[in-house]
């Protein structure tokens, strides 16, 4: 019952972590086409982001991944070849989300620019990277 209990909270957890980042990763991408700094509007926007990010975003990717601890060790998958891919690609995601904090941290002290356009191409992995980890605990390949 436990282990149904945390596999949940899990789930739960993930779908915060994600929703979150494809939200910064949509206000990061906008930011790129603003013709300067930010306008008070804006930087209201982004520091209530900014807050969102800090209140839920990540401590759900916190929670995600203590609890994905806990659920592989519980259920002997430590050495399975698809958990040693998943938890790269977890670990990618989760600098990925770093990079957007940062990212969003620096737009909502209207130190940044809006045109650090290199960065904004992280929606994409935001947006595969969460179907191929699902893929892998699904099927679990190899």
């Amino acid at each position: 019952m436990a282990y149904l209990l945390v596999k949940a909270l899990h789930i739960a957890l993930m779908l915060f972590w994600v929703a979150g980042m494809v939200v910064q990763g949509f206000v990061l991408a906008a930011a790129t086409k603003l013709p300067g700094p930010a306008l008070p509007q804006e930087l209201t926007r982004l520091r209530l982001l900014r807050k969102w990010e800090r209140l839920l975003t990540t401590p759900a990717m916190v929670g995600a991944l203590a609890s994905g601890v806990y659920l592989a060790s519980s259920a002997g998958w430590f050495g399975s070849g698809w958990l040693s891919v998943k938890l790269a690609l977890v670990l990618g995601l989760a600098a990925v989300h770093g990079m957007q904090a940062g990212r969003l941290r620096r737009l909502a002290e209207a130190s940044g620019e809006g045109n650090e356009a290199g960065r904004a191409r992280l929606l994409p992995v935001v947006l595969v990277v969460p179907v191929l980890i699902v893929l892998l605990v699904v099927v679990k390949p190899f």
